[in-house]
């Protein structure tokens, strides 16, 4: 008998919630010089992958996110991961970048989320 009909059969209790924890993308790379030298070089696959990761996890509301996993030659790591609130500001820093690259459709709805965010601030800061 399967899991599924031993769970349908009532002898396995179905599962209150399953939580899966995991980054956007695992890297493996030499060391830390190789991917610190990709972001201060703009890598365009570096940029896509962390603003598409960001975009989904705003989508989702997230309060934050692993946006990569990474694994050096020498098996050691690191997790780069950013919070709810710098969301906006990551992607207002790869906006650039996604014109350079010429992503317009990931460009119109980064620019969304900012006209969003910077109206909220901006009537909150007239207030005042």
């Amino acid at each position: 008998m399967s899991y599924i009909e031993s769970q349908r059969a009532g002898s396995i209790p179905a599962p209150t919630a399953i939580f899966i924890i995991m980054a956007c993308h695992c890297l493996m790379l030499k060391d830390q010089r190789e991917f610190f030298q990709m972001m201060k070089d703009r890598d365009s696959n570096l940029i896509l992958k962390m603003v598409k990761c960001v975009l989904s996890a705003y989508k989702r509301d997230k309060d934050g996110i692993e946006i990569f996993d990474i694994t050096f030659k020498d098996t050691s790591g690191m997790v780069f991961n950013i919070e709810k609130s710098q969301y906006t500001e990551l992607l207002s820093n790869c906006l650039n970048d996604l014109i350079a690259i010429e992503e317009y459709e990931l460009c119109a709805e980064v620019k969304k989320i900012i006209d969003k965010k910077s109206k909220k601030y901006g009537d909150a800061l007239e207030l005042i």
